[in-house]
């Protein structure tokens, strides 16, 4: 006869002690974290906070005391005075250089883009040795490059003076960075979905533009937004081989330097230039803060 009042034992699970900061623990090891964490902000944004203070102030204001709050009084005929004043100097680059930028950043990204697709779906002849030297350009500082790079555009492809010249370096000099980090990305895409697209006959033009860079988007953006700064900001390369087509960089150094502004105009016109910047990280934002951007990133 069995019986009935027979239990039979379970193992008790024990909860496991949280090894993370909550709000209401560990108050002593928070503290310094947090003060850790503000000195930092504050570090990060002490540069934006002065150039915003000061581009509200007149130059008096400014060379009183560059760290104090403006005047309200005086706020109108600052802004108005120094805005103007930074247009003037630097107007005529300003949407140059955005469209030189976004057309190297466009350039840098779909080269490496497709280099990325070949040597990750493509098979070839001597493929590993071709991604191991194209590995060993990220060896070589660009800097070694310029005594043969300046020489080559400026007299032999005569592009003296000449944006293409200019984004022809730029975007030669990028594109392995490109492939190299799109390669890690299309490698660990589904190998089903491009032998399902071509058995339903997709070409390769289909597959890369229906497969590849959708899943890829969040990298890819992330890429762009990183050539497009690059390129904005970009002073040494363009200061060789520009000279009346300059860059916004080079016009802004030139024009500090020469003393042909003050300092509130000074630091509007570093607003100014800030703004395309500040427009593209704004767009991007929301694949970085999205679940996308972190599914690109797991590999």
């Amino acid at each position: 006869m069995e019986n009935k009042n027979l239990k039979i034992a379970t193992p008790t699970v024990q909860p496991k002690e949280h090894t993370l900061l909550m709000p209401h623990e560990k108050t002593g090891v928070q503290v310094p974290i947090l003060v850790f964490i503000f000195i930092c902000l504050a570090f990060s944004f002490l540069p934006l906070f002065l150039t915003v203070v000061n581009a509200l102030k007149t130059d008096v204001q400014v060379q009183t005391n560059a760290f104090a709050f403006p005047k309200i009084s005086l706020i109108g005929e600052a802004v108005a005075h120094n805005f103007s004043t930074a247009w003037a100097a630097i107007g005529k680059y300003y949407f140059k250089t955005i469209l030189v930028a976004l057309v190297g950043a466009i350039g840098e990204t779909i080269i490496g883009a497709l280099l990325a697709y070949i040597l990750s779906f493509k098979d070839f002849y001597f493929k590993d040795f071709v991604f191991l030297l194209f590995i060993s350009v990220l060896l070589v500082p660009s800097i070694i490059g310029y005594p043969i790079l300046v020489p080559l555009v400026r007299d032999t492809f005569g592009l003296n003076d000449n944006y293409a010249g200019y984004l022809i370096a730029m975007i030669g000099g990028s594109q392995v960075m490109g492939m190299f980090l799109f390669k890690t990305f299309f490698s660990q895409q589904p190998k089903s979905l491009y032998e399902s697209a071509a058995l339903d006959g997709a070409n390769d033009l289909v597959i890369l533009t229906k497969i590849t860079v959708p899943l890829a988007l969040p990298i890819i953006l992330y890429y762009f937004v990183g050539c497009f700064s690059g390129i904005y900001n970009e002073y040494l390369w363009a200061s060789l081989i520009l000279n009346e087509n300059q860059t916004l960089t080079n016009i802004m150094y030139a024009v500090v330097d020469s003393g042909a502004i003050k300092y509130g105009s000074m630091y509007a016109m570093y607003l100014i230039a800030s703004v395309p910047l500040i427009i593209t990280v704004a767009i991007s934002m929301k694949y970085f803060k999205s679940g996308e951007f972190a599914a690109g990133l797991k590999l």
